[in-house]
């Protein structure tokens, strides 16, 4: 499922991964799971075009669909309807954020140095400042995609489905010796009805 899912991601980014190419003539191919860029530099100082590969994204390191879909069979209470448009709603979310991350890791890789037999060479439109902010978001993405994206998911999505008990409930509603609908447990005239 992996190469499938690299290939729908490079397929979503072909029309935007341009705009944010600085290397002209660049290929972007998918390998397996991987989606590879591979760019041709010339050197400045020889009339030689230097060729390399840079991995923008892994499907094989990516285990978020997998966790998701894991967490949302194994909550209790819910309708085999609602775990499908759970499970929807939290692969569309999922797909976005691995796009986001395949476009910041485009630009990611545009600002490593390139090593030659020359010595190390700066790509064109090389700042230190576009270094250290394409760094912090690609770490970000990067613990991001540990899981914990799909953890918060499935904690956004539990609280969608099941929502919150009505607190604000009027308490001539409630018996004074039923149960809060707060959720606190006691009885309604030892808690919100006090």
């Amino acid at each position: 499922m992996a190469p499938a899912y690299a290939f729908l991601l490079a397929t979503l980014g072909k029309p935007l991964i341009p705009l944010l190419e600085a290397t002209p003539g660049t290929r972007y191919l998918v390998e397996g799971s991987t989606i590879v860029a591979a760019r041709r530099t010339p050197l400045p100082q020889q009339r030689e075009v230097v060729t390399f590969s840079r991995k923008l994204w892994d499907g094989a390191a990516d285990y978020n669909v997998a966790l998701l879909v894991a967490l949302l069979l194994a909550t209790p209470g819910w309708s085999w309807r609602q775990r499908g448009r759970a499970l929807a709603w939290g692969i569309g979310l999922l797909v976005l954020t691995q796009f986001a991350s395949l476009l910041v890791n485009v630009m990611y890789t545009q600002l490593w140095p390139i090593t030659t037999k020359y010595g190390p060479l700066r790509p064109p439109g090389f700042s230190s400042a576009k270094l250290v902010l394409f760094d912090w978001l690609y770490a970000f993405f990067e613990f991001m995609g540990r899981g914990f994206f799909a953890l918060l998911l499935y904690f956004g999505l539990l609280t969608f489905t099941w929502g919150r008990p009505d607190a604000l409930a009027p308490a001539h509603l409630v018996g004074r010796n039923a149960p809060c609908p707060c959720g606190s447990g006691l009885k309604a005239k030892r808690c919100c009805a006090a």
